[in-house]
């Protein structure tokens, strides 16, 4: 980990940062840790363990930021309060370049994730739905459960944290992002 923020004056200035949000437990330090090859973020099967926002260098010129999850983490309303503010603070910043917006395919309509968008969108910043735990899926139900993504959420990348499938698609997605913003500047 290179650096973590628990109020908003902890946040580093590092740009350009691909943000990781989702639900609690949907798997975005599993993912974290797989984008980056090691095992450098805690995971837990128990919701709400990310409790800032940390920070990770990539070797690939981009950050990588993990952020608490939304919903099920059983902690006081004031420590979720905190978040909400150090949320909002490192959204409006302008050093997020792109979001990978997590979401369970077994949950697809979950009012979080849309809402979660539609904040997004209102700052203008771009997002990717990457639809998670996608090896839980058995083969008959992926059709069906990517419809379904794609219909609430429009493009949808679907990955495995655990098997590596559609880890290397997302690689090339944020890439592609970040090189597109280099050539801008």
């Amino acid at each position: 980990m290179l650096a973590a923020a628990h109020h908003p004056a902890d946040l580093p200035k590092l740009r350009p940062v691909v943000a990781l949000v989702g639900r609690s437990n949907v798997g975005k330090s599993s993912l974290l840790n797989r984008l980056l090859g090691v095992a450098a973020a805690r995971t837990s099967k128990k919701p709400g363990r990310t409790r800032g926002i940390y920070f990770y260098e990539t070797g690939e010129g981009h950050y990588l930021a993990d952020l608490p999850g939304i919903g099920f983490a059983r902690v006081p309303a004031e420590e979720r309060q905190g978040w909400m503010a150090l949320t909002d603070a490192f959204f409006t910043r302008g050093t997020v370049e792109l979001v990978l917006r997590l979401v369970d395919p077994r949950a697809p309509d979950a009012e979080a994730d849309t809402a979660v968008r539609e904040y997004l969108a209102g700052l203008g910043i771009e997002s990717i739905t990457v639809a998670t735990k996608w090896d839980r899926l058995k083969a008959s139900q992926r059709a069906a459960a990517r419809a379904l993504l794609e219909a609430r959420h429009g493009g949808v990348v679907p990955v495995s944290a655990k098997s590596g499938e559609g880890i290397e698609i997302l690689r090339r997605l944020i890439r592609r992002r970040i090189a597109k913003d280099g050539s801008d500047g």
